[in-house]
């Protein structure tokens, strides 16, 4: 089976498996990036529960920019925090839509790479011999089938990763908005 999906990059689909690897590889660089940061910024239940305003949380965590208005401000409200908050998500959901992204291209090369496969193996059926014919229709529909399989491949994967990042961001930007829910509360309680 693998021998056969390696051979789409030797046969008449190649430009599509190999625009297929490339726009994987993309995505998967995306991804292990992203998840290498959001290792970073993990803050375990009882850091979060120590935690206060003054401390420092991990390196260049995004909630890091809430402690910074706290510090600015002897005592900091909503309007504070929510001028921050844009910037905050911007930095932790950058990129992740790029997979979705991948997965949608990915998938629309493998198709686009079945569409060439049958109308190559369509195209001059007409003027050809028996022998011809069956060459043809071979190498088209192999074709067609292995761009789809290859832009399967790359594209499932990538939904995957779409799915898992954005939950990821979804709970780094929860973390977030109850440590700016903390400092506003502590700001309130000192006053």
């Amino acid at each position: 089976m693998f021998n056969n999906l390696f051979g789409a990059f030797t046969g008449t689909g190649a430009p599509f498996a190999y625009a297929i690897v490339v726009v994987f590889a993309y995505g998967l660089t995306i991804w292990i990036e992203r998840w290498r940061t959001f290792g970073q910024w993990t803050i375990d239940e009882q850091t979060f529960a120590e935690w206060n305003p003054s401390k420092p949380l991990t390196e260049n965590h995004p909630a890091e920019a809430f402690v910074s208005v706290a510090n600015q401000h002897q005592k900091p409200t909503w309007d504070d925090m929510a001028v921050v908050a844009p910037l905050v998500e911007e930095q932790v959901t950058q990129r992740i839509s790029a997979l979705s992204m991948v997965a949608n291209i990915s998938t629309m090369l493998g198709l686009l790479g079945t569409v060439y496969g049958l109308i190559y193996a369509l195209e001059g059926l007409d003027d050809a011999s028996n022998i011809e014919r069956t060459a043809r229709l071979s190498a088209g529909i192999g074709a067609a089938m292995l761009t789809t399989a290859w832009g399967l491949l790359a594209g499932l994967p990538m939904m995957f990763a779409h799915n898992v990042l954005q939950r990821r961001a979804d709970g780094i930007l929860a973390q977030c908005q109850s440590i700016a829910a903390q400092i506003i509360q502590t700001s309130n309680r000192q006053s």
